[in-house]
């Protein structure tokens, strides 16, 4: 394949990992990420290719630490407590790893709630809890979302000034 048939197919896939921000059922920044390695190993890194890359890669870990930052907020802005909270987040790992992505989100609030009930014995304040969770998780959305934009960006000006 000639480099402009790759760079294609990778700017593609960087487009779903971009649509992927909004639909959890996929990797998003990651795929961008790795479309971005492929780059660089299948076309070349170029003089400036190290230092795009790495700006690349501190954007996704970036957005992926958002994810979690911006849930385990909302969560406390909820009324969650601290062990509520990263007990939400811990349920969210186990979820994606067990479940894949749709059980991360379930994990997050399942775990969010049911950690908030055992420890008011209240649903209301439980529900609250676990509204906030997914507050947070939906503006991590965005974030992820804006920054997958600018990973892009500085994918193709590694493209066009290699």
């Amino acid at each position: 394949m000639t480099d402009i048939v790759i760079t294609i197919l990778l700017g593609l896939a960087m487009l779903v990992g971009l649509a992927a921000t909004i639909i959890p059922a996929i990797p998003d920044l990651g795929l961008i990420l790795i479309s971005a390695l492929g780059y660089g190993l299948l076309v070349g890194w170029g003089e400036n290719g190290w230092w795009l890359f790495t700006i690349i890669v501190v954007l996704g870990l970036a957005g992926q630490a958002a994810e979690m930052v911006l849930s385990g907020m909302g969560a406390r802005r909820g009324g969650a407590s601290w062990l509520s909270t990263f007990g939400g987040l811990a349920a969210g790992l186990i979820g994606l790893i067990v479940f894949g992505p749709l059980g991360l989100i379930a994990g997050l609030l399942l775990g969010t709630f049911l950690l908030e009930f055992a420890r008011h014995k209240n649903a209301d304040e439980a529900m609250r809890a676990m509204f906030g969770m997914g507050v947070g998780y939906g503006a991590s959305f965005v974030v992820k979302f804006l920054l997958g934009l600018v990973m892009i960006a500085v994918w193709i000006t590694w493209v066009f000034v290699k």
